[in-house]
């Protein structure tokens, strides 16, 4: 397509960084809504939308700080994440017509799982996070969350799924506090 490779890494490393971010954000938001009760009491929930976004703010502070003092060690050890992989193969292979048809190519079947699963079930999505994660056992994990998903509003009702969404807005936060503590204690062992 004619793009110089600069560019592809800013558009890469904007998208790898903010897509999972915001992402998180509305279900922070979604979450946060449902805790206060819904649509119960409009102003108690506008107070509590504005202490999210200012939480949101610091934490996107502490986040930046959280990053440059930590990214060279990670990087020097080769801990990136596996979207990054794939970014960087397609950027490698240089602007060529050939690559472009690749990725148009290859975005068929995507469109297509994401089209028969329908927009609120990400299907495209997940299937490309299998394709992407290089762990047998995170996949296994996922199946079985969606069984859960799937079983506990039949077994338990259905207020069953706000807590749930709850339930995993707090498992991905652990993760992520697990993976990058871990991830951290290897990288200054080596």
């Amino acid at each position: 397509m004619g793009f110089p490779p600069e560019a592809l890494v800013v558009l890469a490393g904007f998208t790898a960084a903010t897509g999972p971010a915001f992402a998180d954000m509305g279900y922070d938001l979604k979450t946060g809504h449902l805790l206060r009760g819904g649509d119960g009491d409009p102003a108690f929930d506008l107070e509590g939308r504005r202490q999210q976004l200012i939480a949101a703010m610091i934490g996107f502070g502490v986040a930046v700080v959280v990053v440059l003092v930590s990214y060279q060690m990670f990087f020097d050890n080769g801990k990136v994440p596996p979207i990054d992989a794939a970014y960087v193969a397609a950027i490698k292979t240089g602007p060529f017509m050939e690559t472009a048809r690749n990725l148009a190519l290859w975005a068929i079947p995507g469109a297509l799982v994401q089209f028969l699963g329908g927009p609120r079930r990400q299907l495209g999505i997940l299937l490309v996070t299998g394709l992407l994660i290089t762990t047998p056992m995170a996949g296994w994990l996922v199946a079985a969350g969606l069984v859960c998903r799937l079983l506990a509003p039949r077994v338990l009702g259905p207020r069953v799924q706000e807590d749930l969404e709850v339930f995993a807005g707090g498992a991905i936060a652990g993760d992520a506090l697990y993976s990058f503590g871990h991830g951290a204690f290897d990288a200054l062992r080596k």
